[in-house]
């Protein structure tokens, strides 16, 4: 009569993890530096083309991708001093407002009913000027016209102090909607082409260890792949 014996003694099968090196740079800069060096050198290889993907359209696919990430971030560059002195604006419109409401509760008993007039509306428990940058805007064209209106003009936090900041803040708000826009374009194409590039790149090295099954990886290392391992 035979066994067998099962239990905590028992050996179980382990597995190991098997970890690959990555095969392409994750950041776009040493990604274009990477695709840039792969296209020539594809470029004057014997390797032929791919069959969906010519060597000319990968330079030029490589080209573009690195042309979008230099105008991306000229792009976040331009937007970042715009944005620095929106927020400055921003905090002295928050120092002003608190004047203009005292204006409002010397002159009127239910001085809170004449906010909405000034542009001014609550959030939260606090009544501010709009969050939303566009929509601020529009309020300070309100809050000046009720100035003049409930003749609060000539005091110290009247038109003279608000037109200025509003003669600056309106193209300011305007110029940054457009380059954030653009900038979102600018992003979008440059992790379309990211896509792009990275497909190609993983279809070379491919192809390569296709043509070159004994020495594909000296035959990587020569198109600028410089990992010892390529995973996949």
């Amino acid at each position: 009569m035979s066994t067998s014996v099962t239990g905590p003694d028992a050996t179980a099968p382990t597995t190991k993890t098997v970890r690959r090196t990555a095969q392409l740079p994750t950041k776009a800069v040493p990604l274009g530096i990477l695709a840039t060096t792969v296209a020539g050198k594809w470029q004057a290889s014997p390797l032929p083309p791919l069959l969906w993907l010519s060597k000319d359209d990968f330079a030029a696919q490589v080209a573009v991708f690195v042309a979008s990430h230099k105008e991306a971030d000229a792009a976040g560059n331009a937007r970042s001093p715009q944005t620095k002195r929106l927020k400055a604006l921003d905090k002295q419109f928050d120092s002003g407002l608190r004047y203009v409401k005292g204006y409002l509760e010397e002159e009127y008993d239910d001085h809170e009913g004449y906010y909405g007039e000034f542009g001014i509306e609550k959030v939260g428990k606090k009544y501010v000027l709009p969050l939303s940058r566009p929509e601020r805007v529009e309020a300070l064209s309100k809050l000046l016209a009720a100035l003049r209106k409930h003749k609060f003009d000539k005091k110290k936090y009247g038109v003279a102090y608000w037109q200025p900041l509003y003669d600056e803040y309106a193209p300011l708000v305007a110029a940054t909607t457009e380059t954030t826009g653009q900038r979102s374009g600018k992003v979008s194409q440059k992790d379309q082409g990211a896509a792009q590039v990275r497909k190609g790149l993983r279809s070379i090295i491919h192809h390569v260890k296709a043509n070159y099954p004994d020495t594909w990886e000296a035959e990587l290392r020569g198109f600028g792949f410089q990992k010892e391992s390529f995973g996949g």
